[in-house]
């Protein structure tokens, strides 16, 4: 009777055991103020691969209702990413402004103040602890002029920056704009 339910147990055991150890890297850093996790030191990475490879992109902008796809190579990459590199608050976040989760191979940090630029962001990794993919979400809201943004980096994939804006005397606005990687 017992090897019965054992039968049935160790599956799951293993299982359980095998998803919390595909995620775990081998040091175990607990990325909070003072982390050694730097999304500048990772998008500056990214930049210099990119640069030498240079790839093909399909790039699309999208403004309001306009639309335009292009395939072309960048030739800064500094500047096309600057706004992954300006929301880092990996090393600098402060546990009283935002509230730090790690669970499986995603990081993330959610403002607990909706005055504070950046609102969220997420990293996901691999199960060797390398990233695969950022989320950014952003806000500025003042008597002027007010913008919520939304910035995702899939690692050797594509990127994508998504801008809601209202400003006093233009009015609102609306861009996205899309970078595919070509592999050619």
């Amino acid at each position: 009777m017992k090897n019965r339910y054992i039968g049935k147990a160790l599956p799951l055991l293993l299982g359980s055991a095998l998803l919390f150890w595909s995620c775990q890297t081998d040091k175990k850093v607990k990325y909070s103020k003072g982390s050694t996790l730097s999304l500048d030191s990772f998008f500056n990475g990214e930049i210099e691969k990119l640069t030498k490879l240079n790839p093909l992109v399909e790039k699309t902008v999208i403004k309001d209702e306009d639309k335009e796809v292009k395939s072309l190579r960048i030739s800064n990459w500094q500047n096309e990413l600057s706004g992954f590199i300006s929301a880092d608050i990996t090393q600098d976040a402060d546990s009283n402004l935002y509230d730090f989760k790690e669970v499986d191979c995603k990081i993330t940090y959610q403002a607990k103040k909706p005055q504070l630029a950046i609102q969220y962001l997420a990293i996901e990794q691999d199960n060797d602890g390398q990233i695969k993919q950022v989320v950014i979400k952003r806000k500025v809201d003042n008597s002027l002029y007010s913008s919520n943004e939304q910035l995702t980096y899939d690692v050797d994939s594509s990127y994508q920056i998504e801008k809601k804006q209202d400003i006093l005397v233009l009015g609102k606005s609306h861009y996205k704009i899309t970078g595919r990687l070509k592999h050619d």
